[in-house]
């Protein structure tokens, strides 16, 4: 992670947005001595308010006003994603750097004419999220590129958050007491809204994608009526195979029980991560040992490595959004004070957002499959299907 460029130097940063994310951003900004908050707007002015009030700044009273302040150099984009697009735009346009929550667009269309944007007009432009900065992924980066393992050969991912459709989402509030975007969410689908959690930490483990398959799925459309009238997939299961021919088996939802595992394995040896979700979640090496005749347990006790970052002194209290999301912004300052490229830059983002996009779209070919009778085995029982039902399943 870059440390501080020191000297008292200071980025002025406004918010546009200022919704349930923002409290994630709010607390942990004074770890940032980069960082200086020069307020927010929010078209739901009381939101606006309370940011502020909260965490500092002055109030702004329109998007125009933001763009406009010359003590406003980074504009963090935290307005809903439809509207991701306009705003990035416009903040360029008004020779603005960009921070933008994720995704950056929906479409790479939009997302190259940005970056291209930003590119003409001598500008950075950078897209959460930043959970790559956090402890343990530092920690679990600088082992698998120390060679802890050796080299690495496979990953298993999984960011399966829990089955949405039986949670109490309705009733989730930020510290400001902020609702949660239910709606935009279920219409986005988790694996556009959380695929860079992970894809931002398999990719500077193991360089960019190369190719990739997949398949989503949506186990639980039935219960979403009332909510959205199209729901996203739910879940989508892929195999990456990533440039310095690491292959992963990588699985993003919202509709299995909770599991936010990282699993590195190397040819020396084994590195795992619990919860991706908590920025210090331990990370554990089990080594390679000699087995003898029929063994198959080659691995040694399990060692926790000690982090490479110390723990920040500025959080918030919610044990489900350990993040560090502000790290993605200071990231940024760092490089307008330095003339350096943050490493959240956007060749980075435009790759992490084009194979979100294309996970949250996968559909391996369908292949026709040989049916046995239903007498081959009775374990089938009533699940068994005849030909013609399948296919008027498809």
């Amino acid at each position: 992670m870059p440390t501080s460029t020191g000297g008292g130097k200071r980025v002025g940063v406004a918010f546009l947005g200022c919704g349930y994310a923002a409290d994630f951003y709010g607390p942990t900004l004074p770890n940032y001595p980069e960082i200086n908050l020069i307020g927010a707007y929010d078209p739901e002015g009381d939101r606006a308010k309370s940011f502020v009030a909260e965490y500092g700044g002055r109030l702004f009273g329109s998007m125009e006003e933001v763009l406009a302040d010359p003590e406003v150099q980074i504009v963090v984009n935290l307005t809903p994603t439809a509207r991701h697009y306009t705003v990035n735009r416009a903040a360029l346009s008004a020779g603005k750097h960009v921070y933008c929550e994720k995704p950056m667009t929906t479409n790479m269309a939009e997302a190259r004419e940005l970056a291209a944007l930003a590119a003409e007009r001598g500008l950075l432009m950078c897209s959460a999220p930043a959970t790559v900065f956090s402890r343990s992924a530092q920690t679990l980066i600088r082992a698998v590129h120390d060679g802890a393992v050796g080299t690495p050969r496979l990953a298993y991912a999984s960011l399966d958050m829990g089955p949405l459709a039986f949670m109490a989402y309705r009733d989730w509030r930020s510290k400001r007491g902020v609702p949660w975007p239910y709606r935009e969410e279920v219409a986005n689908g988790c694996v556009l809204e959380h695929a860079g959690y992970l894809l931002t930490w398999l990719t500077a483990m193991f360089g960019p994608v190369v190719r990739m398959s997949g398949q989503t799925v949506t186990p639980f459309a039935d219960q979403w009526e009332g909510v959205v009238a199209d729901v996203a997939p739910e879940t989508s299961f892929g195999a990456l195979r990533f440039a310095d021919g690491t292959v992963c088996r990588l699985t993003i939802g919202w509709a299995a029980p909770a599991d936010k595992s990282l699993l590195v394995v190397g040819d020396q040896g084994v590195l795992s991560v619990d919860d991706v979700w908590q920025a210090s979640s331990p990370v554990t090496l089990r080594r390679r040992v000699r087995t003898t005749g029929r063994d198959t347990g080659y691995l040694a006790e399990p060692e926790q490595l000690p982090f490479v970052l110390p723990p920040l002194a500025h959080g918030y209290d919610d044990e489900a959004h350990d993040l560090t999301v502000g790290a993605g912004v200071a990231d940024l300052a760092r490089a307008v004070l330095t003339g350096d490229q943050p490493l959240l830059g956007a060749e980075f983002s435009l790759h992490i957002l084009d194979v979100s996009l294309r996970f949250a779209t996968a559909a391996t070919a369908d292949e026709h499959i040989d049916v046995p009778a239903p007498s081959a085995t009775r374990l089938w029982g009533d699940r068994y299907r005849q030909p013609a039902e399948l296919s008027a399943l498809a």
